[in-house]
């Protein structure tokens, strides 16, 4: 990577990532977090309504807290640059309060998940769940920023290329998650931490709910203290020195010492990656294209705001646009561009239907009709002389 083109990830994960894919991500330049894409202009919340959905200034898209795997954890505590010791503060008092906190990493406890996944429009709006990283007194800066983990490191708002874009990040969503939960197992395993803190942290069949139990305890936000002494075996009362072991282990790591570790699975996983970059970077449009399935967000007299997947990835146009989409029906794109010039006047350039693929208002049609009934003709037994 360029010093003029920085990657859009963090520092780890970016130099893996390079390696992969042997080319820059291109940055989603509309997804603004200084200037947050979601917020409605205002210090109040909109309300959903025929614009959209949006975010509360106080909390932007930060209602989400990270599972921070060990290595990373050991980075945060690692890192002396000064700009990094207000959101290193936040690390170690979640370290220090003990809730969740196992040589896996720092993660969530029961209270919250059950909280997280029964709320209703609470993500991007509710205070209760904003991000203990959050740096409310630095204008809402991530305190973690430098060693943020994979759903953080591929979530956007908004995306330059539509649902291309969002399909590329989903794809690295998978393949980075992935990475993170196999190396973090790996990091334990390497530092020992004892038979009996081992079957906790990896629980035999029939077992894996136990330690999900919600008891007075995790109601009241208070770790237990026996139970985080058997969590930790070996390790008990260094935990901070052995998240700064694991990622002493990950941070020489090469990519290919990476897939090695994590196996088949993120092999895979890569590989998808590799796919969903390519249509990324590409700039082809597809030689024959039908109209996909979307649906209208909000009318107006010159505009129709429609999407095609998830509510963020919207896409406003004109009437006289809506008016010739109907012409896309599988024949080969450069037949249709020109009957819709002859008949109605319209004249698309390469550029605008490229974005209509993106956003999934078009999508390839490999298979048009006379091709089908081709198809089926050819499954016809035939006979031998």
């Amino acid at each position: 990577m360029t010093d003029n083109q920085p990657s859009v990830l963090p520092p780890l994960y970016a130099a893996w990532v390079d390696e992969l894919l042997q080319g820059p991500i291109p940055p989603e330049t509309e997804a603004t977090c200084h200037d947050c894409a979601m917020c409605a202009k205002g210090t109040e919340v909109a309300a959903p309504n025929g614009d959209g959905y949006f975010f509360n200034p106080q909390t932007k898209c930060c209602t989400y807290l990270p599972e921070l795997h060990n290595f990373l954890v050991g980075r945060m505590l690692s890192d002396e640059d000064p700009a990094s010791a207000t959101g290193r503060a936040t690390v170690e008092a979640r370290l220090q309060a003990g809730i969740a906190v196992t040589p896996l990493g720092l993660g969530r406890s029961p209270v919250h998940a059950l909280l997280y996944a029964n709320s209703v429009n609470a993500f991007g709006r509710a205070q209760s769940f904003r991000c203990p990283h959050y740096l409310e007194e630095e204008g809402g800066r991530c305190g973690v920023w430098r060693h943020r983990e994979s759903v953080c490191a591929t979530w956007f708002c908004q995306h330059v290329r539509g649902a291309v874009g969002m399909n590329f990040w989903k794809a690295l969503l998978t393949l980075l998650s992935t990475i993170e939960t196999s190396l973090a197992r790996w990091c334990v395993t390497e530092l020992d931490v004892g038979s009996e803190a081992l079957a906790r942290l990896f629980p035999s069949f029939g077992q894996a709910g136990r330690n999900d139990q919600i008891d007075a305890d995790l109601l009241d936000g208070v770790a237990d203290p026996q139970r985080q002494r058997m969590m930790w075996g070996k390790w008990s009362g260094r935990e901070a020195e052995f998240y700064q072991e694991c990622a002493r282990r990950v941070n020489p790591l090469t990519w290919h010492e990476v897939t090695a570790i994590c196996g088949p699975e993120a092999q895979a996983y890569a590989r998808l990656t590799c796919e969903a970059y390519q249509k990324l970077i590409s700039e082809e449009v597809p030689a024959r294209l039908q109209v996909g399935p979307f649906r209208t967000i909000q009318l107006s007299p010159n505009c129709c705001r429609v999407s095609a997947g998830r509510a963020f990835v919207q896409l406003d146009l004109s009437q006289t646009l809506m008016g010739v989409l109907p012409y896309f029906d599988g024949r080969p794109t450069d037949e249709v561009l020109q009957a819709m010039a002859q008949r109605e006047g319209v004249k698309l350039n390469q550029a605008l239907i490229r974005r209509l693929v993106d956003f999934g208002i078009l999508v390839p049609c490999e298979n048009p009709a006379h091709e089908r009934q081709t198809s089926v003709c050819s499954l016809k037994p035939t006979t031998h002389p």
